[in-house]
């Protein structure tokens, strides 16, 4: 069992809310959804060997959906990686999410949305992702983690 808990990010921009899921003992699905950019994302965690459906943080676009199925506890997150920028068709012009990619220690879910712009990457050698946290509105502005270490 992991002995303390770092929360790391967010990256992205300032616009939307605020939000964060909290830490749990590990990440079983992830769904997001997609176009040139991320629209809405909810994660289903275990948290001591149940499944929880944290809350879902919704976008107000009609994009395709993805629902990322890990086969838990054996499959789990080693890196989150994407791009972050303005999109031109918001009057806002703050950087949003733009893409992620997620990798498991079995397989590469995404990308997902446009590979355009600033980009990061959080790869982890000694850990795992047990949570996250961003800032929503319109589209997912920012995304951030809780990790295990």
């Amino acid at each position: 069992m992991a002995s303390q808990t770092i929360v790391v990010g967010p990256w992205g921009g300032t616009g939307g809310n605020a939000w964060d899921d909290g830490s749990y003992t590990g990440v079983r699905a992830i769904e997001l959804t997609y176009r040139d950019t991320i629209g809405s994302f909810s994660v289903v965690y275990d948290l001591n060997g149940k499944p929880v459906e944290g809350p879902k943080h919704p976008g107000t676009h009609s994009f395709t959906t993805a629902k990322i199925e890990l086969q838990f506890p054996e499959e789990y997150l080693v890196s989150v990686n994407g791009f972050y920028s303005p999109l031109s068709r918001l009057a806002t012009r703050t950087p949003v999410i733009r893409s992620l990619t997620f990798k498991t220690n079995k397989r590469t879910f995404g990308p997902y949305g446009t590979e355009e712009g600033t980009p990061f990457s959080l790869p982890l050698e000694n850990g795992l992702i047990v949570g996250f946290k961003g800032r929503t509105g319109e589209l997912l502005d920012a995304i951030g983690f809780h990790l295990a270490l």
